[in-house]
């Protein structure tokens, strides 16, 4: 190979490397939105029925933001609405799992404390709803269900399950 045939052949594989790499950039910038717009989309489907695709979007902020509390919290409220609708068990573990991430992500939000709660107490396991329960109105005293709150504590501690 002749000094200019070399020159050519690596000139194109720099063209090919640098077109690739505007590619790659180009395709990175593609997906702009923020997890928070991810989980607007995903309440808005929930909202309307169309659960599976919430729960697609609730997965994308999550990609977006791993550490959302509130994403979390959201994935678990679609996953309760996929038990209402099939009664599957499957559905109702993801629905705990999902609330319990949201607490580790972030002990202070008292939304997963009481949702949790409210699951256990629908599934009669009175003692976990108490403790949740609690838990959710120690973080939030203020919470405007207070007195349906503290009465289903009341309930669960009186059953002792």
């Amino acid at each position: 190979m002749t000094l200019i045939g070399t020159f050519t052949a690596n000139w194109k594989i720099i063209a090919i490397v640098a077109s690739c790499t505007v590619i790659l950039a180009a395709c990175a910038t593609l997906d702009q939105k923020s997890a928070t717009a991810y989980f607007e989309e995903g309440a808005s489907l929930v909202q309307k029925g169309k659960i599976n695709e919430g729960i697609e979007k609730y997965k994308k902020g999550l990609r977006k933001e791993p550490r959302s509390s509130v994403g979390y919290n959201y994935l678990a409220i679609a996953y309760r609405r996929k038990y209402e609708q099939l009664r599957s068990l499957d559905w109702r573990e993801k629905e705990i799992e999902a609330f319990k991430k949201s607490i580790e992500m972030d002990p202070n939000f008292y939304l997963p404390y009481v949702n949790l709660g409210k699951t256990y107490y629908d599934m009669g396991r009175f003692k976990e709803a108490a403790f949740y329960l609690k838990k959710g109105l120690e973080v939030f005293p203020e919470h405007p269900s207070r007195e349906l709150i503290e009465n289903m504590i009341r309930e669960g501690e009186r059953e002792g399950k």
